[in-house]
């Protein structure tokens, strides 16, 4: 099954299946896994992979991260566990502040704040 259509449906059998033949960090259509999970606000997904060894900083090649397109779209759930599992802030208050179809992501700002004492 493709990896996207196992997010869609939070095929956790599957999604074992997939990592069985692939590893964690792979890259899936110039993303890697955790990214997709991200972009897809699949919380079960995006912990299951960090759980099992995602690494939560892996730029892509515009170098966004993971913590970057959850704050962009205003996930929160899942901003705050990238930060619980060492997830790097940096770029992310720029990334709330002019978020998905130009909206202020207000409740990502009070969790980036929250976490870093030196955001404005």
């Amino acid at each position: 099954m493709e990896y996207l259509n196992l997010l869609d449906s939070n095929d956790a059998n599957g999604l074992d299946e997939y990592l069985r033949k692939y590893n964690i960090n792979e890259e899936y259509k110039g993303q890697s896994l955790l990214y997709w999970a991200v972009h897809r606000n699949n919380y079960k997904c995006t912990k299951y992979l960090i759980h099992h060894g995602a690494d939560v900083n892996h730029c892509d090649r515009l170098g966004r991260t993971p913590l970057m397109i959850a704050c962009y779209f205003g996930f929160t759930e899942i901003a705050s566990f990238l930060i619980e599992n060492g997830a790097d802030m940096d770029g992310c208050i720029e990334r709330a502040k002019h978020g998905w179809d130009g909206h202020k992501q207000t409740e990502i700002i009070e969790l980036l704040k929250h976490w870093k004492k030196d955001v404005e």
